[in-house]
């Protein structure tokens, strides 16, 4: 009889176990890759939405380590930085549109950070890098979309001493921002087919009582970005360039404002 089994052809029971862990790890490897491509290849952007702006003499886009810097002048002490978290999934170009409506006329810059496997949740303090790319300013916000938003508000739970804000996009807050001082704004779509709108609901605990929580009427989930339709969102008439440019311009107007009274709940446009 073969040392390497029996005069059956069957394996050793050792040789077994081996085969079969050896397969199952190869597995896992090819899942782990498939899994990793799948993160890695984000949602977006639109080209022609991207080029549209880089094109523009209204604002100038930058691209530095990890980081899109979309602003409208010179960076200053003066200048309001905002730096910006991405959804889930979604390539971070695929706001720069909605930053350049932002910052188009103010004195605004938008710092939107690159996560590894375009998930939030794996680069929570990414926003560090955003200010520090940007010694000169001195007023910051941070903000997200979706997954995004959720761990800006995390960031500025933990961080509220050296922020002047936070920016929900499409996002709710799982940390209690209540008593941290912080203006916020939380921009809604009437449209979106995604968020859980009752835990939104839910989480407006945790913002503060003069937080301002706006719904924008014919917007959707997808609508916040340029990358194309999102699974699960409602469809909307809404040309997606005008959805963008009505959250960038309603941003960028908080940004630059005074505070203001509360008015949770509020609907314009």
């Amino acid at each position: 009889m073969s040392p390497e089994g029996d005069d059956t052809g069957r394996l050793p029971a050792r040789r077994t176990v081996a085969v079969a862990v050896a397969v199952i790890a190869l597995g896992a490897a090819v899942l782990a890759t498939g899994a990793g491509l799948y993160f890695a290849v984000g949602a977006g952007p639109e080209e022609a939405a991207v080029n549209a702006v880089e094109s523009s003499s209204a604002v100038t886009v930058e691209r530095l380590d990890g980081l899109t810097v979309v602003r409208s002048g010179p960076v200053t002490a003066e200048t309001v930085g905002l730096a910006y978290y991405p959804g889930a999934r979604v390539n971070p170009e695929s706001y720069v549109p909605t930053a350049a409506a932002t910052v188009a006329g103010r004195d605004v810059a938008v710092v939107i950070v690159d996560v590894p496997l375009n998930l939030a949740v794996l680069g929570p303090n990414r926003a560090d890098d955003a200010r520090a790319a940007l010694p000169a300013v001195e007023s910051w916000y941070v903000g997200g979309h979706s997954l995004g938003g959720a761990m800006a508000c995390r960031y500025a739970a933990a961080n509220a001493v050296d922020l002047d804000g936070l920016v929900l996009h499409a996002a709710y807050c799982d940390s209690d921002v209540s008593e941290s001082g912080l203006r916020v704004l939380s921009v809604l779509g009437g449209a979106d087919g995604v968020i859980d709108a009752d835990r939104e609901r839910e989480s407006r605990s945790n913002l503060p009582d003069d937080a301002r929580v706006i719904e924008l009427d014919g917007v959707n989930h997808a609508g916040f970005g340029a990358y194309g339709p999102q699974r699960g969102d409602e469809s909307v008439s809404t040309d997606p360039a005008a959805a963008r440019d009505r959250v960038g311009t309603l941003t960028g107007r908080w940004l630059v404002e005074a505070p203001v009274e509360r008015r949770i709940g509020e609907r314009v446009f």
